[in-house]
């Protein structure tokens, strides 16, 4: 059974409260200290933003969300969520949280469910069915399954059910672990959705997720985690100039320029042409201005250029530099 959190900082009377998460300088081990999981991570989230989490298995993101709700005491270091240490149940009424895996009372409907963790939230019993209802509603789980036995869901509406029940409560701070987990295509876009119309209005949000693409499209910050420590926190709306890896797409039936046109256009603007056939090229640029310069290039001289696009994403290239540095 993990352990709580049993020791509370003391504030001075006088202390103004600062709201937000404030993680300072946190370590945790297991096997009586043999293991380190965390350390001396410190890390802050701001009210109203997105902060994603990034890094590799075992990098400690799993076991930061789990002390950030208490279910785990830190061996050092403190954490604050509005002024309050996580267990506190202040802290409790302010917080939602999706764990990575999910566990239900398998014998209850979904309905059921949902009005069992209404009632133990302290929510009003005039609402109860109504506010379940329109929680559902929003992550689409829909109303033919709502009577259904839990233990017949299948992992993608688990998945949605569990994020409803993250939103009872009305929460401040939303802890997510692998939201969209199990979700085939269309439920990956809904999460997507949601977490982008919670942010609007004005929930923080943790994410931790493998899918970069989604931390790229939800976060304002992303936290590389590596070895249980902050490695580097990324700014997402600060943009930057690096490599670009593209691929480009021409008409080749509309024009008499080939292959070899191409590479001579291409070569003046191109770090690498890694690949060119008779109507695509894989080549990477120094920049978004020098992909830029391609482009008006290959336009100039009549190229039917029908499609630009990148190979990977900013975040996808951070986080392999990230991975590598120090290694």
């Amino acid at each position: 059974m993990p352990e709580l959190l049993d020791e509370r900082p003391i504030n001075a009377p006088d202390s103004p409260v600062r709201a937000g998460i404030f993680v300072q300088n946190i370590t945790k081990t297991y096997k009586g200290g043999k293991v380190k999981a965390l350390s001396a991570l410190s890390l802050e989230i701001h009210p109203g933003e997105a902060l994603g989490l990034v890094g590799p298995n075992g990098a400690g993101k799993t076991t930061l969300l789990s002390c950030l709700m208490g279910f785990l005491r830190i061996d050092s270091g403190s954490i604050l969520i509005d002024g309050e240490v996580p267990d506190a149940l202040t802290t409790r009424q302010l917080v939602g949280y999706l764990p990575e895996r999910l566990t239900f009372d398998r014998w209850m409907t979904g309905r059921d469910y949902m009005q069992y963790h209404h009632e133990l939230a302290g929510m009003p019993e005039s609402t109860r069915k109504s506010d379940c209802e329109i929680l559902l509603e929003r992550v689409e789980l829909p109303p033919s399954t709502w009577s259904m036995a839990v233990k017949k869901y299948s992992r993608g509406m688990l998945q949605r059910l569990g994020f409803a029940q993250a939103l009872v409560g009305k929460p401040r701070y939303l802890l997510l672990d692998e939201p969209a987990s199990g979700m085939d295509p269309s439920g990956v876009l809904i999460v997507r959705q949601l977490l982008k119309t919670l942010k609007q209005d004005g929930l923080t949000i943790l994410l931790n997720s493998h899918q970069l693409d989604q931390i790229e499209k939800v976060c304002d910050r992303v936290a590389f985690l590596k070895e249980g420590s902050v490695n580097r926190i990324e700014d997402m709306h600060v943009k930057i100039e690096q490599e670009e890896n593209l691929i480009i797409r021409w008409l080749a039936h509309t024009t008499e320029l080939g292959v070899e046109d191409f590479g001579r256009i291409a070569q003046k603007e191109c770090l690498n042409i890694a690949e060119i056939n008779n109507d695509f090229a894989r080549v990477s640029t120094a920049s978004s201005a020098a992909t830029v310069k391609l482009i008006k290039a290959l336009v100039a001289a009549d190229f039917p250029i029908n499609e630009v696009r990148s190979e990977d994403t900013r975040l996808e290239r951070l986080f392999i530099n990230s991975s590598k540095e120090g290694s």
